[in-house]
């Protein structure tokens, strides 16, 4: 559902006197100085997505979470959350931001009035501020979405002509890079692919500066905060020429490899190399080989050589804090929140609780990590957030803005409180629910559930040929590999082994949809029957093949059999938990979808009214232009 414009208060700069504003000098002044020209935004309408999609083919490529290197993130999580529960929290050195000291920089960085109450008034017209999360898998997805989102655009509606100018504010919100958010992995497929795209608008309009403000999700806390730190962080003293661009390493070859980054986004691979994972082996050697730096640092007592900025061409840092609260215009506040791996520590519900008491009858933009409603149900890691700060949505008029679904959705609430999702940053797709939501449809989801329940019943025979990655094969194999020794010891030792490990593959599977406990009896419904095929799937097979098939006699044949149909019975399981609204993303994660990509681009008026287009595409690896996805008014 569109909502009418029917004001513009950001014209073209070829608009007539009377119908430009304050906010329309600095788009005339951008395009003055050679900025690209507006590129023309159309409805994305009705017509159905397509069912092929382009992935990238050049490295680093989407995060495969079925596969060796995903083990990096998964163990990098696990380290992470033991690291947390120890209550070892890099919060606890930071001193939060007063909001004026914020503001006071945002507006040096944009020539506004440091002493200014709000940002609409230190800058004297509306805001710009572009909105992307979860970002930094595929590095041609990347690159696509930077181009998306460092345009301006051009649209129309009721004849009124708008220009859409690049946010003098980019905001992301979290999850900066795959599968961990080291400096290393924030700078391969977020930096370098990003700033191809920024330089030759820089060359374009030299001096134009933007600001770049963050909010840290789970995969930033994995690495501690510390990639989050290099990128977000305000510095200590002006980033150098090789903070920007870092210099080439010892030789030669790494210039030239280098050099084609910079031009060409690096060496092609075949589509035959990357269906045979031959990446995957590539990363794994680059896994150990950290690894080795990591220990050969421990045992020297020196420490592992790092990036020590990551900067994104045009635009400054200026936070000290994971976390912060912006004064936006008169009545209107936008807070960035942390909530680690957990919640939000006792410093950062102390500094929100104060902000609550100093803005009581304000409206809030509420950035945060992880939604306070994902598929039309209340999800705790959102909701705690608000209850931490005291808010909530049904008796406070808040916009709830965040990623971590990488999907699109817009919900209106009571009260006038809005709540949208817009995780489609560059990470996998998420698709939106199938079946029936409890809390009624959303005024808006991209994809919708046609295309979802299409790209849903793909994901058995993706994962048995191994689109997702081999791991599902190699447990498989591996159980299969112990009731088969287990059988050779008696009927008493195979029997209690066969139990022993069916139980747990029923435990697995209903873990995975864990975080619905209120369907936990569902969930179990699906995970017994399930669990009990895949945990006799080996002696069955034995009995069976040889009779079927002579050929594929022998415990090795059955192996391989119990890897192939039991990953297969495995995406079963999991497409039909997304298919009954179960649990909506182990299935995406199999599929590690590259489509669906957008930003939200908002205008926040100096009255405090807020417009918000949604700018996407289907395929974005396709040459075509990038639409307008979805628009709306907040007031």
């Amino acid at each position: 559902m569109r909502s009418s414009v029917g004001y513009s208060p950001c014209m073209p700069p070829r608009a007539s006197p009377e119908a430009s504003s304050p906010g329309d000098l600095a788009v005339g002044e951008e395009a003055a100085r050679g900025a690209l020209a507006p590129t023309l935004l159309l409805p994305r309408g009705d017509h159905p997505a397509p069912l092929v999609f382009r992935r990238g083919a050049h490295a680093p490529f989407a995060v495969r979470w079925y596969g060796i290197t995903s083990l990096f993130g998964h163990l990098r999580h696990f380290v992470a959350s033991a690291i947390a529960s120890e209550q070892v929290d890099s919060r606890d050195w930071m001193r939060a931001d007063r909001p004026e000291e914020l503001l006071a920089r945002m507006a040096r960085v944009l020539g506004g009035n440091a002493r200014a109450a709000t940002l609409t008034e230190s800058l004297g017209r509306a805001v710009w501020v572009d909105f992307v999360a979860d970002t930094g898998d595929d590095r041609d997805v990347s690159a696509a979405v930077g181009k998306m989102l460092f345009r301006s655009y051009e649209t129309e509606s009721e004849g009124v002509r708008r220009v859409l100018p690049r946010g003098d504010v980019l905001l992301m919100g979290g999850d900066t890079a795959y599968p961990v958010a080291t400096a290393d992995e924030i700078y391969r497929r977020v930096i370098e692919p990003w700033n191809e795209k920024l330089r030759p608008e820089a060359d374009r309009a030299p001096g134009t500066r933007r600001v770049l403000l963050g909010i840290p999700g789970n995969h930033d806390w994995y690495d501690g905060l510390d990639g989050f730190a290099r990128m977000f962080r305000r510095p200590a003293e002006p980033p150098r020429a090789e903070d920007v661009d870092p210099p080439s390493r010892k030789t030669a070859r790494s210039r030239l490899r280098r050099q084609l980054l910079r031009t060409k986004g690096g060496r092609k691979t075949g589509l035959v190399a990357r269906q045979l994972h031959l990446d995957e082996v590539g990363g794994l050697f680059r896994l150990l080989a950290n690894a080795w730096q990591s220990v050969r640092a421990f045992y020297q007592g020196s420490g592992v050589r790092r990036r020590k900025r990551l900067v994104l061409v045009g635009y400054e840092a200026v936070q000290d804090c994971s976390y912060w609260r912006l004064p936006l215009a008169p009545g209107l506040d936008a807070w960035g929140v942390d909530r680690q791996l957990d919640r939000l520590d006792f410093r950062q519900r102390g500094f929100f609780r104060q902000a609550r008491r100093e803005t009581e009858a304000h409206r809030l933009i509420f950035i945060a990590p992880d939604p306070a409603i994902a598929f039309g149900e209340r999800y705790d890691p959102g909701a705690r957030m608000l209850s931490a700060c005291k808010l909530a949505m049904e008796k406070d008029k808040v916009f709830y803005l965040c990623g971590d679904m990488h999907h699109y959705e817009r919900r209106p609430l009571a009260n006038g409180s809005l709540h949208v999702i817009a995780g489609g940053g560059g990470a996998f797709l998420h698709g939106t629910r199938i079946s029936p939501s409890p809390s009624g449809p959303a005024a808006r989801a991209w994809p919708d559930a046609q295309m979802t329940g299409k790209l849903n019943a793909q994901v058995p025979l993706r994962l048995m040929l191994g689109g997702g990655g081999f791991l599902v094969h190699g447990l498989l194999a591996l159980l299969a590999s112990i009731e088969l020794g287990a059988s050779l010891q008696g009927p008493k030792t195979f029997a209690v082994t066969t139990a022993l490990v069916t139980m747990g593959i029923i435990w697995v599977l209903f873990m995975i949809a864990g975080f619905h406990r209120a369907h936990a009896a569902r969930v179990a419904a699906l995970a017994v029957p399930f669990g009990l095929v895949l945990g006799l799937a080996p002696m069955l097979l034995r009995l069976a093949l040889p009779r079927m098939v002579p050929t594929l006699a022998g415990d090795g044949a059955v192996m391989v059999v119990c890897a192939l149909l039991g990953s297969f019975l495995f995406g079963m399981f999991l497409a039909t938990l997304c298919k009954v609204g179960l649990e909506h993303q182990q299935a995406f994660t199999v599929l590690a979808h590259p489509g669906f990509k957008h930003f939200v681009r908002l205008c926040v008026h100096p009255d405090g009214k807020i417009e918000a287009w949604t700018i996407g595409k289907d395929d974005a690896l396709a040459p075509s232009q990038a639409v307008e996805i979805d628009r709306f008014r907040w007031e």
